[in-house]
């Protein structure tokens, strides 16, 4: 209990992976032959074999969202392909472009939909699929317009938590992208991505990963440095190498840092982040030279922007103390260890787990440091706030008494 160690693998990313994006949208339709009145047609719902009931988004509370995602735009725009789809038959171009974007926005919906809700894209891949039958019958398999439905198919399968139903679609999708094409367009790039995620989501972890460094590869030559999309795609190849525990992630981080540093500052707070998630690396290697250096900036940095009493940096002095306590220096790690616990109690209260847990790392200090006073101190300060915490029942309390007495029996031999 009281011989501290830093969970390992702890890298904290400040810009994680992104879900998978909504499928881009179609130009909106020549709604010029779109007869001008107010009553909704009573005929047949969509060829999918979509809801005829009103959707129910209830809209009405805000009135501040762009007008496209009112309850009567989207009520307009299935009235809109129905009337098209009676007069110009289910296969005009007009009206895919109608259904497709109907099957968007209702896709586009699924984001306010409740965890596990996958009602919306429910309804919008059967629009999806309609459009794919009639687009790769007239159109072929590698035609724009049948590539974005793909797209949109997969992705919302992948949204709703079906990455296996969604990777048929993305590999048609960037299957059909790259004959002919230059492999490092964004389009290509960005369908790659897509399929990496939906290999990430189903498991397959070294598909995900070899997708994802052909992305970044492909993005390194096409985007200029500093390219946000860049950015984003190298951080997420980064998680993939830190989650398999792969090398690569140390010099992937390394040139992150770089990056930080050259377009956002040496001081930036996006910066700093990554200088920890360094360090955890080379904490987690036994490199702990260099894991100190990469806490001592990260804590520098955190205390002029944080100041020393918030909780962000209590959890940085901490692991900074473990590395010197590791490293053999209990003298060196004291410091560290009681400005944590004093962060603590400042940012979360004497009685939080987080600020008994600084106690127990500075009783740890304090004994491989051979302060016995000091660790009999703070371990009988230990019993009495876990006695008010969790009464003289506390399940701990025999362990830190049992602990407490040999402190006792070391000093007094």
């Amino acid at each position: 209990m009281f011989r501290r160690r830093r969970p390992k693998g702890t890298p904290q990313t400040p810009e994680g992976a992104t879900p998978p994006e909504a499928p881009d949208a179609p130009e909106a339709p020549d709604r010029s032959d779109r007869p001008d009145r107010s009553d909704r047609p009573p005929g047949p719902s969509p060829e999918s074999g979509g809801p005829e009931d009103p959707l129910d988004l209830q809209l009405d509370a805000h009135d501040d969202g762009p007008e496209i995602l009112g309850a009567d735009s989207v009520l307009g725009l299935r009235d809109s392909l129905l009337d098209a789809q009676r007069r110009l038959g289910p296969g005009h171009p007009d009206v895919l472009r109608l259904r497709h974007n109907y099957a968007y926005l209702l896709y586009a919906w699924s984001a306010a939909a409740p965890p596990g809700d996958t009602t919306m894209q429910d309804r919008a891949i059967p629009l999806f699929l309609v459009n794919l039958d009639h687009q790769t019958a007239a159109l072929g398999p590698c035609a724009d317009d049948t590539l974005l439905t793909l797209d949109a198919i997969g992705s919302a399968h992948l949204s709703a938590g079906r990455p296996t139903e969604a990777l048929p679609y993305l590999r048609r999708a960037l299957e059909g992208s790259e004959p002919g094409s230059d492999r490092d367009e964004e389009r290509i790039l960005d369908r790659r991505e897509k399929l990496s995620d939906a290999y990430a989501a189903a498991g397959d972890t070294e598909r995900a990963t070899a997708l994802l460094e052909e992305t970044v590869a492909g993005s390194r030559r096409l985007l200029p440095p500093g390219d946000e999309r860049l950015a984003a795609r190298k951080q997420k190849l980064f998680s993939a190498y830190h989650r398999a525990g792969r090398p690569e992630a140390t010099a992937l981080c390394r040139e992150i840092i770089a990056d930080k540093e050259r377009f956002y500052g040496p001081d930036h707070l996006s910066t700093y982040i990554w200088v920890d998630n360094l360090a955890h690396l080379l904490h987690d290697a036994d490199d702990l030279d260099g894991a100190i250096a990469c806490y001592e900036r990260v804590v520098r940095g955190f205390e002029q922007i944080h100041g020393p009493d918030s909780d962000a940096i209590a959890y940085r002095y901490h692991n900074l103390a473990i590395a010197h306590l590791e490293a053999g220096r209990p003298e060196t790690a004291l410091p560290y260890l009681k400005a944590s616990l004093a962060a603590r109690e400042h940012s979360r209260g004497l009685d939080d787990p987080g600020t008994l847990d600084a106690l127990i790392s500075l009783i740890s200090g304090y004994d491989q440091a051979g302060r016995l006073p000091e660790a009999i101190a703070a371990t009988e300060r230990l019993v009495a706030d876990l006695v008010r915490v969790g009464g003289p029942q506390h399940p701990k309390l025999p362990e830190v008494h049992a602990y407490l007495a040999e402190l006792r029996r070391a000093a007094s031999g």
